[in-house]
């Protein structure tokens, strides 16, 4: 359409017509706003644009393969992770049967989701990370956990010295069963975790975050294995993300009371 235009203007210009004084001030007018406009037009896409905030208010485009239930958390108002800032590693270790329990108990979702402000919290912890260590990464171990399977968590326990370990959901759900809390820990350029003293979900007092002057003297765990645990916890604390005295890789939004007034159960 432009081209036609441009075509006609130049045609009465050049054929003598007698508009040909307002035709040739209305063809370089059209034409001296055509090329503002495109060029407006690039400065708001250019490569040199970056993002702000209200660029994250926008609900993230889900991936094409999510599951059923997975669509399910994003109706919850729940986000991916990585829909955020892809650099973020994630490895949910209960869609494995590597866990305590030894069996899948995320057969249906792969993928880590949060509430939105907890997600936020989680990229900006990313981010001050790959700042400081532009060699280490963050690995989402676990993220929102329906209540439906910490039941079933809680009964396939019974019986095995881990029973203590596992919270009773008629007590109250956790902040997994909200999506405000996370499990956490570093990796390497390589995807190797670092050493932390103890492995996920190790139930003794390696894990414990209270007693580490201790388990280091007592060679209970090494220098740079605590020097790894309190730069995840500095990075994560500096979010206000708060810290699980009995696990070094698991961060809070709020409390359990917070969350009990405030949020939705995923169940």
């Amino acid at each position: 359409m432009v081209y036609s235009l441009i075509t006609f203007l130049r045609y009465n210009i050049s054929t003598g017509s007698p508009f040909r004084y307002c035709m040739k001030r209305l063809f370089w007018l059209f034409l001296i706003a055509f090329v503002l406009g495109c060029g407006h037009h690039r400065g708001q896409l250019g490569a040199g644009s970056t993002l702000n905030n209200s660029d994250f208010d926008s609900p993230p485009r889900p991936r094409p393969n999510y599951t059923a239930t997975e669509r399910r958390f994003l109706a919850l108002g729940l986000v991916d992770i990585q829909t955020l800032d892809p650099s973020i590693q994630v490895h949910l270790v209960y869609a494995t049967p590597d866990n305590y329990i030894g069996e899948v108990l995320y057969s249906d979702f792969h993928h880590a989701f949060f509430l939105p402000a907890l997600a936020q919290k989680i990229v900006a912890a990313q981010q001050a990370l790959r700042s400081e260590r532009p060699d280490l990464s963050l690995l989402i171990l676990d993220a929102v956990r329906p209540l439906s399977v910490q039941y079933r968590m809680f009964h396939l326990v019974q019986g095995t010295p881990n029973n203590i370990y596992v919270a009773n959901p008629l007590h109250g759900p956790g902040l997994h069963n909200y999506g405000a809390a996370v499990d956490v820990t570093l990796v390497d350029s390589s995807g190797n975790p670092l050493p932390m003293g103890s492995g996920f979900d190790h139930f003794g007092p390696e894990s414990h975050t209270t007693a580490e002057s201790r388990l280091l003297s007592s060679g209970a765990i090494t220098r740079q294995e605590l020097d790894n645990r309190k730069l995840l916890r500095r990075i994560m604390k500096q979010q206000g993300l708060q810290p699980l005295n009995s696990e070094w890789w698991h961060f809070n939004l709020m409390s359990r009371a917070q969350a009990r007034q405030r949020l939705r159960v995923v169940e």
